[in-house]
């Protein structure tokens, strides 16, 4: 409802729009170098979710914080006039109709970093297009710039309407922000903490949804007939279902021992092969996928899209995924021509690619490395991007001036 104190101190002002958790996430290596680069400007950031909004004041405690307005004019005036940010910069597809208009009244530049926009939400968007004249204008005047992620996106954006000249390809910030390498030392508290064998043969499968844990326990179930010392390590996307999939572990006989027992001093003991760990806690996904062997990357064996397989991608895992990867579409087609990323249609085709991975180390270790090498390719877009905002905020305070 606009409830934001007034901007103290004279600096200029960046405001930075940012959706939710993974939008807060994919704009630190941003924000970075922007502090570097103009140190004497003013950044706030804005979400839409309580998550968000908690990841963001991790992030940035030094930084204000606060949600972004509700889309009524009155709001979105009243919280413009509050920030006076020099400009807006919105991360992926943050296009809210009202709130262009009044940045176009206000002359605020906004910049769309990162900026991608599917079919469905062209078709939708050519509708409000039509519906609306004045936010179509604010949407497409000239010192407005489109920064997309791929050529795809940029072709859409142009079919939208908005100029050429106003949209560039500058790649996916998303790869500037993955870790390609996790200390010595750090994977090898992890392997003590998990009591993990130098011939262990570990299993990582991050991101599971309801659905998959189940199948990943079957195929568990028959694989350790046929690969020696195989170790298990699920991590749910959702915290709060720990305590079922503790459950549906115990089910199939197997013992489930959750990371924040280990983290208190239980042991795993002798019977290795028949434990589970559960990483039952947030932010440890990363440094877990990098003591895997083999990587199942979750919410793709059920048609929800998809979960971020760049992560393990980066640290040289083989990954394997379900058919349902629509949400990172173009991600999974960069691995895929340059066969980095096993995927699979069904269960059966899934234990047989984790058994070969397994059983072949030397392949599995090339699949991996060549995933690596993608993800190292791809990177790059954060500084494109910076390169933009120089231009417009010495045009800004030319203009200003």
């Amino acid at each position: 409802m606009g409830l934001v104190d007034i901007r103290k101190g004279g600096k200029p002002c960046i405001w930075i729009h940012c959706a939710s958790v993974g939008e807060v996430l994919l704009v630190k290596t941003l924000v970075k170098s922007m502090e570097k680069e103009f140190n004497d400007l003013d950044i706030v950031l804005s979400t839409n979710t309580n998550t968000g909004w908690s990841v963001a004041k991790k992030c940035f405690d030094d930084k204000k914080i606060f949600y972004f307005p509700l889309d009524l004019s009155w709001v979105v005036s009243k919280v413009l006039h509050a920030i006076q940010p020099l400009c807006v910069i919105l991360v992926e597809l943050e296009i809210w109709p009202n709130f262009l208009i009044n940045t176009a009244k206000m002359r605020i530049p906004v910049v769309l970093l990162n900026a991608r926009i599917s079919e469905r939400s062209l078709k939708w968007y050519r509708v409000l297009r039509k519906l609306s004249k004045e936010f179509f204008e604010g949407l497409t005047r000239e010192e407005n710039v489109f920064c997309a992620k791929t050529r795809i996106d940029a072709a859409r954006l142009r079919d939208l309407g908005i100029p050429g000249s106003q949209v560039c390809i500058s790649g996916n910030m998303k790869f500037d922000n993955l870790v390609t390498d996790v200390p010595e030392d750090t994977k090898k508290r992890l392997l003590t903490l998990f009591e993990i064998d130098k011939g262990d043969r570990v299993i990582v499968c991050g991101s599971t949804h309801e659905g998959e844990e189940i199948v990943l326990l079957r195929i568990f179930k028959h694989l350790r007939a046929k690969i020696k010392q195989p170790r298990l390590i699920i991590a749910p996307r959702h915290i709060e279902r720990v305590n079922e999939i503790v459950k549906l572990i115990e089910s199939f006989s197997f013992r489930c021992v959750r990371k924040t027992s280990l983290d208190k001093g239980e042991k795993i003991g002798e019977q290795k092969e028949e434990t589970v760990v559960l990483v039952d806690t947030m932010g440890e996904l990363q440094t877990t996928y990098s003591i895997a062997d083999c990587v199942f990357v979750g919410k793709s064996l059920i048609p929800l899209g998809g979960q971020n397989m760049l992560e393990p991608a980066g640290l040289a895992r083989p990954v394997i995924v379900g058919p349902h990867t629509f949400n990172f579409a173009e991600e999974t087609r960069l691995l895929k021509e340059a066969e980095a990323i096993a995927i699979v249609q069904d269960e059966p085709a899934l234990m047989d690619k984790m058994i070969y991975l397994l059983e072949h180390p030397a392949e599995a270790k090339e699949m991996g490395e060549r995933a690596q090498s993608v993800v190292i390719k791809q990177t790059g877009a954060t500084e494109r991007n910076i390169q933009v905002l120089r231009k417009i905020f010495l045009k800004e305070r030319t203009v200003s001036v």
